[in-house]
This record gives C-alpha cells, sequence and structure tokens, in this order.
C-alpha cells in the first residue's frame, strides 16, 4: 500500500489539515460573495432613503454616503475585504503548522518499550509551551525525509508575524520590498502603491497562491510522514528516525 490522496490513504493528520484548507478557501470565497452582496443593499437602502427625503435647500446630494457609512459603521468594502484575507493567511499558517506538529507524532506513535517499561514520546517544546517551536518542527521533518521551510513558507510565516504584530502595517522599507505586489501595483500610481506605514497588499490571488504554497509542502511532507507511520516499509527505518531525532533533541522519550 502507498500513500494516495485521491482514494483518503493519507496522514490523520493530513486529513485534517485538508479540511482547514478546504474551509479557508470557502470562507474566502462566501464571504466575498455574502458581502457583495450586503454592501449594495445597504447602498442602495441609503441611495433610497436620501431621495426620499432630499431637500434642494438642505442637501448637497451626496448625503447618502454618510448614511451608509453611518450603516457599515465605517467599514467599507475594501477594508472589510483585507481584514477577510488577513484572516485567511493566519488560520492558513497556523493549520500548516498544527499539521507539521501533529504529522510528526502520528508518524512517530506516543509509546515505545525500553527494557521491559513503557516509555511516552512527546515532541520537545519550549518551557511553559504545550507546542514544538519552529526549529523542532523544521529539523523532526527534515529527518524524516522532507524540507518544510521553503522560500515560500518562510515569507508566509514572515506575512502572518506582521499581520499578528502589526495589523498588516508596513513598518519599514525592508517590509515594503518583501510584501509589496508588483503584479497588482503595475498599474497603480505612486500613492496607491505600498509605502511604510500602509496595508500590507493582500487580494483573493495573492492570498490563494499562498494557499497553495502551503498546501504544496503540506502534500510533500506527508509522503515521508505517512510512510513512517503506516507503510511496512517506513516502520523498518522506526528506530532509526527515532534516534536521530532523540540525537537532534526534537522529541523527548520518558517512562509512563
Amino acid at each position: 500500500m502507498t500513500r494516495n490522496e485521491d482514494s483518503g490513504t493519507v496522514s490523520r493528520a493530513f486529513e485534517d489539515w485538508k479540511w482547514s484548507d478546504r474551509e479557508n478557501r470557502a470562507f474566502l470565497r462566501l464571504s466575498a460573495g455574502w458581502s457583495g452582496r450586503a454592501y449594495q443593499e445597504a447602498w442602495d437602502e441609503a441611495e433610497k432613503v436620501m431621495n426620499e427625503r432630499f431637500d434642494p435647500y438642505l442637501h448637497y446630494g451626496d448625503e447618502h454616503v454618510d448614511l451608509f457609512d453611518d450603516t457599515v459603521d465605517g467599514l467599507w468594502p475594501h477594508a472589510y475585504d483585507w481584514i477577510t484575507e488577513a484572516s485567511v493567511i493566519k488560520n492558513a499558517v497556523t493549520a500548516f503548522e498544527v499539521y507539521l506538529e501533529k504529522a510528526l507524532q502520528e508518524a512517530l506513535g506516543s509509546s515505545l518499550t525500553l527494557a521491559g517499561k513503557v516509555h511516552h514520546i512527546k515532541l520537545a517544546a519550549p518551557p511553559r509551551y504545550e507546542s514544538p517551536s519552529w526549529r523542532t518542527l523544521v529539523t523532526g521533518h527534515q529527518v524524516l525525509g522532507s524540507k518544510v521551510d521553503t522560500d515560500e513558507v518562510m515569507w508566509a510565516r514572515d506575512l502572518r508575524h506582521l499581520l499578528t504584530h502589526q495589523n498588516g502595517a508596513l513598518p519599514s522599507d525592508t517590509a515594503v520590498a518583501r510584501f509589496r505586489d508588483p503584479d497588482a501595483e503595475r498599474d497603480q500610481d505612486e500613492l496607491s502603491r505600498a509605502h511604510i506605514g500602509c496595508k500590507v497588499p493582500l487580494g483573493v490571488p495573492r492570498v490563494l497562491k499562498t494557499l497553495d504554497s502551503l498546501a504544496a509542502v503540506a502534500r510533500t511532507a506527508d509522503a515521508p510522514a505517512w510512510a513512517l507511520g503506516w507503510s511496512s516499509g517506513g516502520r523498518s527505518r522506526w528506530q532509526a528516525v527515532l534516534e536521530a531525532l532523540h540525537e537532534q533533541k526534537c522529541i523527548i522519550i520518558e517512562p509512563v
């Protein structure tokens, strides 16, 4: 038996990740459709109300804009879209990291017997933390046989950090250069392009490209992880992999 995503022959961790990936993509698509209709209805209603009460001696003709702004509490469509896209990026990167952790633990199992005593296997984590560090995840999957810290993954993690800790605001020229989108800026004027202090440019195409990059690495990583945990050939490597991970201080083995 070999790993086959089409038939569902994958790790349990990958199945969980795949469901999260599907939810993120659905959230992005459905939010765009639903918000578009809701915003259009709010705009039409504001125009209707203003037309009914319009007095040329009192109004200038654009008061419906203020009515619309009040209705949406200042959250205009472009801001709503950005928040939605940022949420998807953050969720996707986190789900990817969760997959890496769960895949390692699944491949290794939770226990082994040494000198007749049962010992517990767990991934090493920093003090006061439940989950392993990024370095441990990268090293662990490297020992299994895959590279998970690709340039695309590191870019996505850096973007998640910017979205989480800077609310997406570009703090420096270095950040502007790293996160600007040259393709999207090609037809924009200078003021509309990424600059220090503005929100990092996202957009649906860029979000989907990021999700696709994470998905490609998850699929690559799952092949050796699944093999180690579920195939007869992979299980024959289990002891050597366990020893290598222990040498790299990626796992802790302790008596139950």
